[in-house]
């Protein structure tokens, strides 16, 4: 079958690669659309983590098993600790990922657990639904915050996880304010909800998460105010430790999602409601260039879905 194969740091091949084999639980879904993720571009740009190359990246994803549709949970925990038995695969001590430590979905097919598999509504199109795990990742660092009518939100970064933090945010009620260096970014999160305000933030979300945007989130909120960081820009940093002390700001680290974040997210993409203007799309064999788009030209690519 065919693939884009990550090679390290800019380097990517559409070349063949064998087909996937299943392992014990596991089934090889066909995929339809994969959307390339912000942490895709980390290892493209040199900054890989536990990512080895030669390796297929990818975790957002639509396909098919036996003529039945499916996105992916793309984590792959233990299914027996504590933490999974309560839906939070992502807080698991074991939890592995798909396009990152195992093949991603960057390919015509991939083989993921059966127990992955999470079953996309009829009516349902597919454009949606393959944004249902960065949604997730959006809905589970909204969800502790009881945001809605007359809550004041920052978002820093209007990257796709920004933007999708601003959409539910505003779709609660809340007025939110965006802050990023492309005013083409901003007035995309115009589009999805964003406004103005001058007040201190009841909640700021990072969504960037360099050292900067640390800083500006929590100098945006009142005292006792919430930051919650879920962007990976930088990895260590300084840190303004008293300010947060003196000003009593809740500072909380938000990675991945629960079960129940990502099937709230499906259940919102089935209410059709998000703009989906932002998006573009490239064929699989195109993939090289989707990802050069994303780093070399932000402010005309947000987020690529690729087809195979």
């Amino acid at each position: 079958m065919k693939a884009l194969v990550w090679h390290g740091d800019r380097r990517l091949d559409f070349e063949d690669v064998p087909d996937p084999e299943p392992g014990a639980g596991e089934v090889v879904l066909d995929v339809e659309l994969a959307g390339i993720c912000g942490s895709d571009l980390h290892g493209y740009r040199g900054h890989p983590g536990p990512r080895v190359p030669p390796l297929v990246l990818g975790h957002e994803v639509v396909g098919s098993v036996d003529g039945e549709r499916y996105t992916v949970y793309p984590l792959v925990a233990c299914g027996e600790c504590e933490r999974c038995r309560a839906g939070e695969d992502n807080l698991c001590a074991s939890w592995r990922l798909i396009g990152m430590h195992r093949p991603g979905v960057f390919a015509e097919a991939v083989a993921v657990p059966r127990r992955s598999l999470v079953p996309v509504p009829e009516a349902l199109d597919t454009r949606r639904a393959v944004l249902a795990e960065p949604l997730a990742c959006c809905v589970g660092a909204l969800a502790p915050h009881a945001v809605g009518e007359g809550t004041r939100v920052a978002v820093f970064g209007a990257g796709p996880l920004g933007l999708l933090t601003t959409f539910l945010a505003a779709r609660a009620g809340a007025r939110v304010k965006v802050v990023d260096r492309l005013a083409e970014r901003v007035e995309t999160a115009r589009r999805l909800g964003a406004t103005d305000f001058d007040e201190p933030a009841h909640v700021a979300v990072d969504a960037a998460g360099f050292e900067q945007t640390w800083r500006e989130a929590i100098e945006a909120v009142e005292a006792g105010g919430s930051v919650v960081v879920m962007g990976l820009g930088d990895a260590e940093g300084e840190f303004p430790m008293a300010l947060v002390v003196r000003r009593a700001i809740r500072l909380r680290g938000q990675f991945a999602y629960s079960r129940a974040d990502f099937a709230r997210a499906i259940d919102i993409l089935g209410e059709g409601d998000l703009d989906l203007r932002w998006l573009s799309d490239a064929r699989l064999a195109d993939g090289a260039q989707a990802f050069a788009n994303l780093v070399e030209r932000p402010a005309e690519f947000a987020k690529v879905l690729l087809t195979p």
